[in-house]
């Protein structure tokens, strides 16, 4: 199973987690005044994670919905702190963010049916492969649905109906799960010549690869990471972020702030997991707020395993951030205005993609 080093040492998850904190400190004067959204409800965002986020290798994808070829501007070599900046600015669009070695392509608009027709054939071309009985009739049907798929790829408590963000993710993350079932799809569907085939391979075996800046730091990972804008659960403060492709079928993790409400303790009691006083990344009424990360472990098509590791995410160790600084940023644009809470929130929902989250 993956590591909590090798989903939170890359350049990409420390700039989400820093962009998730700053809404943290929104979400809690949003709920002060009781407008924290429901857990099923959108919002659950800030300033800077305002339109959520997809962040894709680019390799993966040959074209967008419009059948156009990906373009975008060579950045050649860069810093941790540049990247970092690109990838802010990336979150005030909407649609899918292409991540390259030396590049970044955002707002790039993605065909969901053809991602979604591309998972459900390779699982079901594989399940009958590995069908023990050769009568077609017998046993359950061989077909299966882009449902089964998210179920498998989602914690227990995201529900179906599935929305937009979620299937195109967790589709186009069958890429990595099984890259040469991808590629020959790809190559079926679009006829590849012997040039393009080269092309797509040289691409598909570079989005496995994770790009290292000029000062000698993880970009991104060779996964695919949503930024939902939904909490989901209770004690989860801020939108919810799933990191897809991290292994075998069914494998991947999650990212969320959390309440340290009794469940959560008995959780991390049961996984054997402490946590110290510097590990909270802020609190509400006495309550500790931890960073958690969950590791899901593989499962079958349709099913949810319910093996998982649990780890808590150490601000300054783990992701380099200083908890006072990004408080006193965050709580500077989110405080309530004299007038009265709503005018506050009207006020905060304006993206402003200039401005730096204080970090360490």
């Amino acid at each position: 199973m993956i590591t909590k080093k090798q989903i939170a040492d890359n350049e990409l998850f420390k700039e989400i987690v820093a962009i998730r904190l700053d809404t943290l400190w929104r979400m809690l004067e949003q709920s002060r005044f009781g407008f924290l959204p429901g857990i099923h409800e959108e919002g659950a965002t800030g300033k800077y994670d305002n339109k959520g986020a997809i962040f894709i290798p680019g390799g993966l994808i040959y074209q967008d919905v419009d059948e156009q070829f990906i373009k975008y501007e060579a950045y050649g070599s860069i810093t941790a702190a540049e990247f970092r900046k690109k990838i802010r600015k990336a979150m005030c669009h909407d649609n899918a963010t292409l991540l390259y070695p030396d590049g970044i392509a955002d707002a790039i608009n993605l065909d969901g049916g053809f991602f979604s027709k591309a998972a459900r054939r390779i699982f079901s071309y594989k399940k009958a492969a590995y069908r023990r009985t050769k009568r077609i009739g017998s046993g359950s049907q061989i077909e299966i649905s882009s449902d089964d798929i998210l179920r498998s790829h989602c914690p227990t408590y995201m529900k179906p109906p599935f929305g937009a963000r979620t299937r195109i993710s967790t589709c186009v993350s069958v890429g990595l799960i099984d890259p040469p079932m991808f590629f020959t799809y790809n190559k079926t569907e679009f006829n590849f010549s012997q040039k393009q085939t080269q092309r797509f391979v040289h691409d598909l075996d570079q989005a496995r690869e994770a790009p290292v800046s000029s000062d000698n730091k993880v970009l991104y990972p060779p996964f695919v990471v949503v930024c939902h804008a939904t909490r989901y659960k209770e004690n989860i403060v801020t939108g919810l972020t799933r990191i897809l492709g991290i292994g075998k079928f069914g494998e991947f993790a999650t990212f969320s702030f959390e309440l340290l409400n009794r469940r959560l303790a008995a959780e991390l009691k049961r996984k054997n997991q402490t946590f110290r006083e510097e590990d909270m990344f802020a609190e509400q009424n006495g309550t500790p707020i931890l960073g958690i990360i969950r590791i899901y472990n593989a499962t079958n098509l349709g099913r949810r395993s319910l093996d998982y590791n649990v780890h808590v995410l150490a601000p300054a160790e783990d992701v380099d951030i200083d908890v006072n600084h990004a408080r006193v940023v965050a709580q500077a644009h989110y405080s309530s205005s004299p007038s009265g809470p709503g005018q506050g929130v009207e006020e905060r929902l304006q993206p402003s993609c200039s401005e730096t989250l204080s970090r360490k």
